[in-house]
Parts: C-alpha cells; sequence; structure tokens
C-alpha cells in the first residue's frame, strides 16, 4: 500500500496533494523532510520485554489495519477522529528536538502502524544518532512497535535496537489477507531482535499456538497479553492468559500503562 493512500476518513488533499515519490535506474525514493505524529510523550514502557523502562513514545499516524478492539483509533480512524486536530506533520528535526529533550534513552517509535513513514523514520534516527554522536553520548536505544506486515528498509534493520512485532489474530475483525504476511514476518524474525508479541483472550489460544508453530518464531522470543483496555478485563484475562503462557514456555506481559493510568492517552 502506496503512503500516499487516503485512508480512512482522511480529508481529501492531504495525502493526494503529495507528489508520487518516482524511481530511476533502482534508485530509493526521496524522503519527505516531515512525520505525520499522533503524539510525542514520555512514560514507562508499558508492554512487552521492556515493560517499565523509562521511556519516550513517538506515536505516528496512519494504519494499514483496523482492528475492532483498537485502543489508539484516533491515530488512523478518520471518521471517527479529527485528521486535523488528530494528526500534525512535524519536520525531522522538530521531533529530534522534542524526542532528545525527553532526557531518556530509551525511544519507543509506535502508532498506528510506524513502518509506513520508514524512509522518514530513516532520516530522523540518522539525526538522533548524529546529534548524540556531536554531544559525545551513546546513541539512543530504539524500540519498534509492529504489526508486522511492513517489511523494514535493510537501514531500519540495522539500526533498531528491538523490535515488537505483534500481528493480529482473527479476534481483530480483519482478514488473514491483511493482517498476516509472511515475508515481512520471517524478515523480522530472521533479526534476531524482534519478540512476537501476541495480543490473545482465552478463545485464541489455539489460534496463537498454530500461528507461532507456521513462523518457527523462538518461544524464547514469544509473548502472550491479555486483550484487554480497561483495568477491570485486563485484571479478569490476567490469571488466564498467563497460565496459558506457562503452559507453553512462552512469557507473558501485561499491560502497564492500563493497570497504571486506565489506558489513559499520553501515558
Amino acid at each position: 500500500m502506496s503512503d500516499h493512500t487516503r485512508w480512512k476518513g482522511e480529508p481529501r488533499g492531504r495525502a493526494e496533494a503529495e507528489p508520487r515519490q518516482e524511481t530511476r535506474g533502482g534508485e530509493r525514493p526521496r524522503r519527505r523532510c516531515e512525520l505525520l505524529v499522533s503524539e510525542i510523550f514520555r512514560s514507562v514502557q508499558g508492554e512487552g520485554r521492556h515493560v517499565g523502562v523509562p521511556s519516550v513514545f513517538l506515536r505516528l499516524a496512519r494504519c494499514n489495519l483496523s482492528c475492532r478492539w483498537c485502543d489508539t483509533p484516533y491515530t488512523w480512524d478518520f471518521e471517527r477522529f479529527d485528521f486535523e486536530r488528530e494528526v500534525r506533520r512535524r519536520p525531522l528535526d522538530e521531533v529530534a528536538d522534542e524526542l532528545l529533550d525527553a532526557g531518556v534513552a530509551h525511544v519507543v517509535i509506535t502508532g498506528g502502524e510506524p513502518l509506513l513513514q520508514q524512509r522518514e523514520l530513516e532520516g530522523l534516527l540518522e539525526e538522533l544518532d548524529r546529534r548524540r554522536a556531536e554531544a559525545g553520548r551513546a546513541r539512543l536505544f530504539v524500540e519498534v512497535e509492529t504489526n508486522g506486515t511492513v517489511p523494514p528498509t535493510e537501514a531500519l534493520l540495522r539500526r533498531v535496537d528491538h523490535f515488537n512485532v505483534s500481528p493480529k489474530l482473527e479476534n481483530s475483525g480483519e482478514p488473514a489477507s491483511r493482517r498476516l504476511r509472511p515475508r515481512a514476518l520471517e524478515i523480522l524474525r530472521e533479526t534476531g531482535r524482534a519478540d512476537l508479541k501476541l495480543v490473545v483472550g482465552e478463545a485464541d489460544i489455539e489460534e496463537a499456538d498454530a500461528l507461532i508453530e507456521s513462523l518457527g518464531w523462538p518461544r524464547e522470543r514469544v509473548l502472550f497479553m491479555p486483550e484487554a483496555t480497561d483495568r477491570e478485563t485486563l485484571r479478569a484475562r490476567g490469571p488466564l492468559i498467563s497460565a496459558a503462557a506457562l503452559r507453553r514456555g512462552v512469557r507473558y506481559t501485561s499491560r502497564l500503562h492500563i493497570e497504571l493510568f486506565g489506558g489513559r492517552r499520553g501515558t
């Protein structure tokens, strides 16, 4: 899917006004110098291997899926949310300023689906690395949260320290042809730096088992996470999902941001 697609409910003219990036002689498309940003905030990582780590979050707009239980629909569902209010076009240097000013060494890039803007992310990460090097400081740890449908570019595969890969199950309401892209998942698995994070309810365990088997994902890099967008559901499902994870020899991750903040935006 082109980055210039007009997304669900997005005002006509936003995406379509951008000229398509033509390539000649195998050249890569030229990057735009701005990102479509939903929000930037500082918190602790709430999910996955790095739960509890102080982090600055860069949440990007747009997604190529429309999961019915999505907890960030304001990043992509512009039939329900106002694109002009929810999305800001921000220059890369301005985004870099805000990420560095957060004063933490762990960056989580999330969405939406952040890899829809990966050419621009390459430029952002280059800028962050340049500034840290000039200041005589180690580069930031970069974690990307993705639904696993978009293969990362070679530059991102080299630079990103960790991928949280969350392919969607049938409970998302999306057909398998849209939510499961075996080649993209294979590329991510082969980095050795990607965890498979499956959002499950009790009825989804067998489907999750089958997906883990079909992908050949190492079990020490698989996590089960309860499907929940509020504390009550999280607490009810947590014991069941953690027990299922224990029986299978995979990790369990809760959703710390829901437990601490009730899933409030910017946390």
